[in-house]
């Protein structure tokens, strides 16, 4: 590592070529192990120019002639990267692919979610035809990595994402060792564990580490009295809450609105400081529509040269997609204020966020999703709470939630401080927010669990043994390794143990044992009777008689130095009296290394049980035979989605046969459909057709809960949601988007979202073996008929 820190001057000056403005030190390292070949891990703060390191490796790779992967963990951010990289290095140079979306894919550097490259990686005809929308035969002669040099994972601490974070521990595992991995990750507090876990499976591999912002943060508290410092330094240097404030913790099972400040009051707060734009996170999604109305006639523009450049790109928005257009935040986005969630149509969110990079708008009301890597720097954020509802109910955040939020603060080049307002809230206040300011960042931990699609996947290339292998190289068994290292060392110290005792016992055998437990007895018995000869002689008053005693005595004597001899020849007598002991001790180390491997198995052995459970499912659908990949199974090992075995065996039942293209994106619907939220509703209901098709695949829904139930599976959910599935068949069939709208009171970000899931498994059918060539057409010409503004995404 020592001489990779000591740069080349060629070195030094191709990056004063390409970078002209000063790099910082962790910049430099990291490119100086790409230089040599290597494989890095960064984990620095967010804003700190991390993508710098990729843009390295793209044009290292340019100018030798080879390519480069870059992944990120959203489509959104996909299309992001790919329309900043093709304004930096030409769009000829750039191509994408976000499953549903391909765009010159043979390009030099190729854009794609992560699950996209993972599916790459599995190298397997029908993974590699859906990916290159061929048939499987075709995709024989392709392969997909061909002059690849290095791989990007962005926003790698992804990998705590309970739902996808997966698919980043199987593109580190299959990733060939030949390509480099370059991970660029938040600040996490295990990251060297991450990189030796990468450093065993992939190749070597460097950890650059740095806690530096290019703009410091400066931590802030808002109440009904005003603004003011979070934090103090102490004579020590350490940071703490500051005193002046109110340390009181408001009572969690009373909500008071005492001391909490007014939102417009905040937002004057920050323009008087100069502390705008600012993204103010709000963790719903109608708290942020609440937000912009609650403002009312609020005016953040700062002039009117500012007033009319915003004009003139909302009016050409409004000109040029009107059914885009949320009349409710219209007059607010004209005054410099919009909001920014999941509830909002794609193209909404985008006019919003090119506003804000320019400077427009002036406060954007967002849950923490913007959070998530979406390119929109500020020179504040507000948090509005430090707790959020979940699943799981009222939680206060973990101080990843709080650094991600916080690190949105400070924009490059434009501020010299970032500032990060917390706000008194009825649940806390300035003492929780100042521990989370001063925490460290959570660690990563493994959300690997195995699904169909990887056994089947694995089992198309990879014997049994073979895949445990891989199953049991993930990150979750190298944290686990790591945190049963002491009974691992005392497992190992008791087969030592056990070892050593049995080499000492292992020359003397049961018979042995046996005749050296007679001959001890004898010998008690036989000095016994010596004892007694010789008191006999003692009391015997005829000195002729005593003398006569005498040999009875040379005899017994020898006797005894007989048996002696005997005793000290057996094997058994290099223990002696320790012989009993150390039997009794065999006994507990053996039961002792019994329960050992028994903890130790049960633990490490749980993914490779769940991925065992999985091959009897397949197994009872006749998609495994044994353990090679039947046709039935080939269908299931080509499609992704949450269960794919359920999508595969409706596809393959038959039910579909004689379904119209719109008939199909109905049914598709409803396979791929999460429940809704309590009260939603749809008054668009599906075709008698698609009722029936419906009706008919429930049977096999049952049969598939059962066999899940008995093999316990309960990790792979079995989506069925009919009351959806109108919207998408309307819509299929030309209906408009206001008149779509006016029907359900779905959110329209929603039903995007409904529409786009249901797209994306449309987009597969085609490249699916085994299923009729009706069902491709149809799935071919549903997708054509779906996909349609404002459900396309902009690219």
């Amino acid at each position: 590592m020592s001489a990779l820190l000591s740069p080349a001057t060629d070195l030094l000056d191709e990056l004063r070529e390409l970078f002209p403005f000063a790099l910082d030190d962790f910049q430099i390292q990291a490119i100086q192990i790409l230089a040599a070949g290597e494989s890095v891990v960064v984990c620095a703060p967010t804003g700190s120019g991390k993508t710098l390191i990729g843009e390295y490796a793209i044009y290292r790779a340019l100018a030798q002639g080879k390519r480069v992967f870059y992944t990120t963990p959203l489509k959104a951010l996909s299309n992001q990267k790919f329309r900043d990289f093709g304004q930096q290095f030409g769009a000829d140079k750039v191509g994408l692919l976000t499953g549903d979306i391909s765009i010159n894919r043979e390009a030099p550097i190729l854009v794609m979610t992560t699950e996209i490259f993972r599916n790459m990686l599995y190298g397997t005809p029908i993974s590699l035809a859906a990916l290159a929308e061929v048939d499987a035969a075709e995709a024989l002669t392709g392969d997909p990595l061909q002059d690849v040099q290095a791989v990007i994972l962005d926003e790698c601490h992804y990998m705590n994402d309970q739902q996808r974070g997966t698919v980043w521990e199987e593109s580190i595992i299959y990733c060939p060792p030949t390509i480099q991995l370059i991970a660029l990750s938040a600040t996490i507090a295990n990251s060297d564990q991450l990189t030796d876990w990468m450093n065993h499976v992939h190749g070597p591999t460097h950890l650059i580490d740095s806690d530096h912002r290019p703009v410091p943060l400066q931590f802030h508290f808002a109440n009904h009295k005003g603004l003011f410092p979070l934090l103090e330094q102490t004579e020590s240097g350490q940071w703490v809450r500051n005193r002046r404030l109110r340390s009181k913790r408001p009572n969690p099972h009373e909500r008071s609105r005492a001391g909490v400040p007014d939102m417009t009051q905040v937002l004057e707060n920050l323009r008087q400081r100069d502390m705008l734009p600012a993204i103010y996170f709000i963790f719903s999604r109608k708290g942020c529509d609440m937000a912009v109305a609650s403002v009312g006639a609020l005016d953040l523009m700062a002039n009117d040269e500012e007033r009319q450049r915003l004009a003139q790109q909302i009016d050409q928005f409004c000109r040029e997609t009107p059914e885009a257009v949320r009349q409710d935040h219209l007059d607010a986005l004209y005054r410099g204020i919009a909001a920014h969630h999941a509830g909002m149509l794609p193209a909404w969110k985008g006019l919003v966020e090119h506003l804000f990079q320019q400077g427009l708008v002036k406060i954007v009301f967002a849950t923490e999703t913007l959070a998530a890597g979406i390119n929109m720097p500020a020179r504040t954020t507000v948090i509005s709470a430090l707790s959020k509802r979940t699943d799981t109910g009222h939680r206060l955040l973990t101080a990843s939630e709080f650094m991600q939020m916080s690190g949105r603060a400070g924009r490059r080049g434009k501020d010299v401080l970032g500032h990060v307002v917390t706000v008194q809230s009825p649940f806390e206040g300035a003492q929780e927010a100042a521990r989370l300011a001063t925490a460290g960042p959570d660690p990563l931990v493994s959300q690997f669990t195995p699904t169909y699609g990887m056994v089947l996947n694995l089992l198309q290339k990879h014997s049994l043994e073979a895949a445990r292998d891989l199953i049991n190289r993930s990150f979750g068994q190298y944290l686990l390794s790591l945190q049963k290292l002491p009974e691992q060392q005392e497992l190992q110290h008791t087969r030592t143990e056990l070892e050593e005792l049995d080499r000492t016992l292992g020359e003397i055998s049961s018979e042995d044992v046996t005749r050296y437990e007679k001959m001890q007895a004898q010998r008690r018995e036989e000095r016994r009777i010596l004892r007694y000869l010789v008191k006999q002689r003692e009391a015997e008053p005829d000195p002729t008689l005593r003398l006569l005693a005498f040999p009875h005595i040379q005899a017994q004597e020898e006797k005894i130095r007989a048996l002696e001899s005997q005793i000290l020849a057996n094997p058994a007598h290099k223990v002696g009296k320790k012989l009993l002991g150390l039997q009794e001790k065999r006994q507990r180390l053996v039961k002792r290394l019994e329960h050992l491997e028994r903890q130790s198995g049960s633990v490490q052995e749980l993914r490779w049980q769940q991925f065992m459970a999985l091959v009897q499912v397949l197994q009872d659908f006749d998609c495994l035979q044994g353990y090679q990949p039947t046709a039935s199974g080939e269908v299931v090992a080509a499609l992704r989605g949450d269960n794919e075995l359920w999508l595969a065996l409706a596809l393959l039942s038959g039910e579909c046969q004689g379904c119209a293209p719109h008939h199909l994106a109905g049914i598709v619907a409803a396979l791929v459909t999460e429940s809704p939220r309590s009260g939603t509703y749809s008054r668009l209901h599906t075709s008698g057709l698609v009722e029936d098709v419906l009706h008919g695949l429930r049977g096999l829904r049952r049969q598939l809960f059962r066999s899940q139930r008995q093999h316990q599976v309960f990790h792979m959910p079995i989506w069925f949601e009919p009351s959806l599935a109108g919207i998408v068949e309307h819509w299929a069939q030309g209906i408009p988007w206001e008149t779509l709208e006016s029907h359900t009171n779905l959110d329209a970000g929603d039903l995007v979202r409904l529409i786009r899931r249901s797209l994306d498994l449309l987009s597969q059918i085609p490249h699916v073996p085994h299923l009729p060539q009706e069902l491709r057409e149809n799935a071919r010409q549903a997708q054509n008929m779906l996909d349609r503004f404002p459900v396309s995404e902009l690219i």
